[in-house]
């Protein structure tokens, strides 16, 4: 028998680590916060002293996305605008005077330097 032909290619997309910190910002945009992190639990069950590696990663995550937050937040209007577009936290691009393909390569690339500079945010361009 012959080899059947593929008919949808296949593509590995990288992931860069500014989609991964972007993913984390709108899950931190999007979480429920309305137990303020207790979860119905005792503090004693939330403290450092016996968190085990989820909740150790969940807390990394949660403070990437605090500092893509603030840089996003940090943005000149119209750059934070295009961010919020490109992750779907906004739905009209409010600058028709502008091209948001070319405001969205510049507003990346300014969050991209930020990240690389940040504490939080660093360590994932190892």
């Amino acid at each position: 028998m012959g080899e059947a032909v593929r008919k949808i290619e296949v593509r590995y997309v990288q992931e860069t680590p500014l989609d991964f910190c972007l993913d984390l910002w709108v899950r931190f945009c999007r979480r429920d916060d309305s137990s303020l992190g207790w979860r119905g639990r005792s503090a004693l069950l939330e403290s450092d002293a016996y968190a085990d590696p989820d909740q150790l990663y969940e807390r990394r995550e949660m403070q990437a996305a605090e500092a893509m937050d603030a840089m996003i937040g940090s943005l000149k209007t119209h750059h934070g605008w295009a961010i919020r577009k490109r992750c779907g936290q906004a739905m009209l691009w409010r600058f028709p005077q502008l091209i948001f393909a070319d405001v969205l390569a510049e507003a990346e690339n300014i969050l991209t330097e930020q990240m690389k500079k940040n504490l939080a945010t660093r360590n994932y361009f190892n």
